[in-house]
């Protein structure tokens, strides 16, 4: 019987296939700070397999990939000296600014269309392993900065006044806020791997539920100049994305996270097969 299928099976030597994913899906990166998170991410592909014999076969898709990840932070507080108009005289004047948050998380995400290329062998007892490569282009890339409470002041020196409660120059409090910064992400290439177990409903028709893994090599993202995460400008602020931050840290500025962004993903997938 199992000759007869495998002789069956031959015949139909082209495949497409519809895939879904689940599972951890995030950017991987050092941190100095906070508390890193790996996030839910998800995935949709349609591909096309060929099959070379009963066992090997090797196909190529297209693939729409979800990566996110998360650094919080329960306290975060920083300083540094800007210039700024001094509010007594109108005139520049040097000023020391202060802010602090409480409950501050920045949530990076970002929408890959991969392309996979991979090879696939199929033990005859349904269990499958497959290997390969993804090559992704970014879709679309940013970042969401929430925080519950944010504090601020300005310390002039030449005046020796700190103003703490002035929130149309922007010394105060503000609560529950939330900001859309976004990234430029680049390239990226990863290996990737699966096994599971197929089921064969007919000779055309086969269900794939497996395991799935991938790890990119990177760097995703290219760093420009460090900046503080909230920089004051006249006024106002600009919230600066936490890949691009740094943080006063005795006597000089760190960098919040590395500059090595890497991708990775784990999690389960359902593969449906129409073969022609």
């Amino acid at each position: 019987m199992l000759s007869v299928s495998g002789s069956v099976a031959q015949n139909i030597r082209n495949n497409i296939t519809l895939e879904l994913t689940g599972g951890a899906s995030a950017f991987n990166y050092k941190v100095n700070l906070g508390d890193y998170r790996v996030m839910a991410g998800t995935s949709a592909a349609i591909k096309y397999q060929y099959n070379i014999d009963w066992n090997w076969s090797v196909g190529i898709g297209g693939e729409l990939k979800l990566y996110q990840s998360s650094l919080r932070f329960d306290s975060y507080s920083d300083s540094y000296q800007t210039e700024a108009n001094s509010l007594m005289s109108g005139n520049a004047d040097v000023m020391t600014f202060s802010y602090a948050y409480k409950n501050l998380e920045e949530r990076q995400r970002a929408l890959y269309v991969n392309v996979p290329i991979y090879a696939q062998y199929k033990f005859d007892s349904g269990f499958y392993i497959r290997a390969g490569a993804k090559f992704g282009v970014p879709v679309k890339a940013r970042s969401e900065i929430y925080f519950e409470e944010l504090t601020t002041k300005g310390y002039f020196p030449l005046e020796n006044i700190t103003y703490s409660n002035l929130p149309q120059h922007g010394f105060g409090a503000y609560y529950n806020t939330e900001v859309d910064k976004k990234y430029k992400m680049e390239f990226n290439t990863s290996l990737c791997a699966e096994l599971g177990w197929t089921w064969e409903w007919s000779e055309q028709y086969v269900l794939y539920l497996g395991l799935h893994g991938e790890y990119g090599f990177g760097p995703l993202y290219k760093r420009s100049e460090l900046a503080p995460q909230l920089q004051y400008r006249g006024g106002e602020f600009d919230y600066t994305p936490i890949w691009n931050a740094n943080v006063q840290n005795g006597n000089e500025r760190t960098a919040v996270t590395g500059d090595k962004i890497r991708t990775f993903a784990i999690g389960l997938l359902v593969r449906y097969s129409f073969g022609f």
